[in-house]
């Protein structure tokens, strides 16, 4: 007859062996059942350190079974209480952070897709499965194995996007521990008291919630600004009706740099400059944005303004200020892009756009996707969009000749910038470089084309924000100020712009300082008014998470203002004169 204390141990031992098994089946089988990502490496490579736990916890089980052959199992299922169901919150805390933050991509369904699959899996990996396991082992480790599991999973994205945050430099090691102490915790208080580990994982859910919806609706891209009725107030002035109509281009190339960056990176690109020059191109030295996304960017350029007053898909849906001015005027609006990204949940008032899905429609499978992916890729919108038949389409339009005024602005995909992960992986400025010669071949196609098919159009091609090189390649809010030199904020803000006239340049041409300046200056050189560049011209500052993206660093009219190169221009090569010059 065995001891109390032998047999208590055996079943320790027991529980402890059956709980890897369980934990190495669920990591084996969502190996492959998972999509290929952060997640999907991290269980490859976890499922065989816990397989080798197993064996191991195995060899010593038997020889406490061969020890107390009176042992025996308890043969029993056990069903969770209804009350556990309430533990649930913990691994969807994660899924619902991320569902707030990312809310205007999803409509009722997406979010009820976003959540409702995390539910189910949550739920098979923490209660169903565990209660099959029970038949031999502790119910209890076995569910709150699969909380922590399911937990670690679903906030892979967030370990994923804080490299610098990671344990001993590792992501490796930092997924470990979230699965071990999310473990430990819940097992110690729910073995401590029920009541407490519930009112714990609520609280967390909650806390968790209540941050998300600060940052999302108070930390947000735009402020609020009192308007007047800017279209009306404009219009009134006979002489800005336009008089020169003819069709505007405007092709964006995707977080390509200014020349003088460029060459900073180690990249020459005289090649392309050669073939700008060769087309008649003016190109612009020294121009940045005020803001340094895409979004939050190119909505401020069609808004021609530097403060929002809604968000930015908003404005690229085409309710903005400037091509509002020029709807007015007779003009048909067009917009190509490569996904839906651009568009959200309002109304999309363009003439004419691409893709017609609206991005909140597909916002839930896109969102769940990246979660189970285990990062929220800059190109995840991209995946169901073919970029051949984006390229076909762009081509289509400016090879059609329109014959009624047209204004048209199309987003390509290249360059392109960093992966964002917050780590600049070994090949990054390679990898870059290559998506710079896409890029130029891209760009000079479409040149070609439209100086074939439109040569009296206006055609302006620029770049809407950095690509992110430096340091490490994202956001540098974790950088000491006086560490952000002038390349840190050009990699970021610095832009590309080159315009074709075909005619006359605008009196006011060598003014242009920001990407902003792009329909006031147009509007001066199709427009009897001499003054309404300056009119219309936005403040040359930056106005969206500068603090976040650069510490806190910032421009006034070309000069920097903190950091490293405090009170030194932002750019050496510029088209503009500094007030001091």
């Amino acid at each position: 007859m065995i001891s109390i204390k032998s047999k208590n141990l055996t079943q320790l031992i027991l529980d402890l062996t059956i709980t890897a098994l369980f934990v190495f089946s669920s990591m084996f089988l969502l190996n492959y059942v998972l999509i290929a990502g952060p997640t999907a490496v991290f269980l490859s490579r976890s499922y065989k350190l816990v397989g080798l736990v197993f064996l191991i916890l195995s060899i010593i089980l038997i020889f406490y079974l061969i020890k107390n052959k009176d042992f025996t199992l308890k043969g029993k299922f056990v069903f969770p209480n209804i009350k556990d169901f309430i533990l649930i919150s913990f691994p969807l805390s994660p899924v619902i952070g991320f569902s707030i933050i990312n809310l205007e991509y999803l409509d009722f369904f997406g979010l009820l897709h976003v959540i409702g699959i995390s539910f189910f899996f949550s739920f098979i990996l923490s209660f169903i499965l565990p209660s099959i396991f029970s038949y031999f082992a502790s119910y209890q480790m076995l569910m709150i194995s699969g909380l922590a599991l399911s937990f670690t999973i679903l906030s892979m994205p967030s370990i994923t996007s804080s490299p610098n945050s990671h344990f001993f430099n590792s992501q490796f090691i930092t997924q470990g521990i979230y699965l071990f102490f999310s473990f430990l915790v819940i097992y110690l208080f729910y073995s401590f008291n029920r009541t407490v580990a519930y009112t714990i994982t609520v609280v967390f859910m909650l806390t968790g919630a209540v941050g998300n919806i600060y940052e999302k609706f108070y930390g947000q891209e735009f402020a609020e600004e009192q308007t007047v009725d800017r279209l009306k107030t404009f219009t009134k002035n006979k002489k800005n009706k336009i008089i020169d109509k003819r069709n505007i281009y405007i092709l964006a190339y995707e977080s390509y740099p200014n020349f003088e960056t460029i060459e900073y990176y180690g990249f020459n690109n005289d090649k392309q400059k050669k073939i700008l020059e060769n087309n008649n191109f003016k190109i612009y030295n020294g121009i940045y944005s005020n803001a340094a996304s895409s979004l939050a960017s190119i909505s401020r350029v069609f808004d021609i303004t530097g403060k929002i007053s809604n968000n930015v898909r908003y404005y690229t849906s085409g309710n903005a200020f400037g091509l509002n001015v020029f709807k007015e005027n007779g003009y048909k609006t067009v917009s190509i892009f490569k996904s839906p990204y651009y568009f959200g949940v309002y109304p999309i008032t363009w003439d004419e756009y691409y893709p017609k899905t609206n991005v909140s429609k597909i916002g839930g499978k896109i969102i769940t996707k990246a979660i189970y992916e285990g990062q929220f890729r800059f190109n995840i919108f991209d995946d169901n969009y073919n970029y051949d038949k984006y390229l076909k389409l762009k081509n289509q339009y400016l090879s059609s000749s329109p014959k009624k005024p047209t204004i048209l602005y199309t987003h390509n995909g290249y360059p392109g910038h960093s992966n964002n992960s917050g780590k600049c992986l070994p090949n990054e400025k390679e990898k870059y470089f290559d998506n710079v010669e896409k890029a130029n071949i891209e760009m000079k196609n479409d040149i070609n084309v439209l100086k074939s098919n439109d040569p009296k159009a206006i055609i302006v091609l620029l770049g809407d924000h950095g690509p992110y090189l430096t340091k490490n390649c994202t956001v540098l809010r974790e950088f000491n100020k006086d560490l952000i030199d002038r390349y840190d904020v050009q990699d970021r803000y610095g832009a590309f712009l080159a315009i074709h006239w075909s005619g006359q340049e605008p009196l006011k041409s060598n003014n242009v300082e920001i990407i902003q300046d792009i329909l006031p200056i147009i509007l001066s050189n199709i427009t009897n008014n001499q003054h309404i560049f300056d009119t219309l011209k936005v403040e040359r500052k930056f106005f969206d998470r500068f603090t976040t993206r650069i510490s806190g660093v910032n421009i006034s009219n070309g000069i920097i203002v903190g950091g490293k190169d405090d009170g030194k221009p932002l750019f050496e090569k510029r088209s503009y004169r500094l007030k001091n010059e």
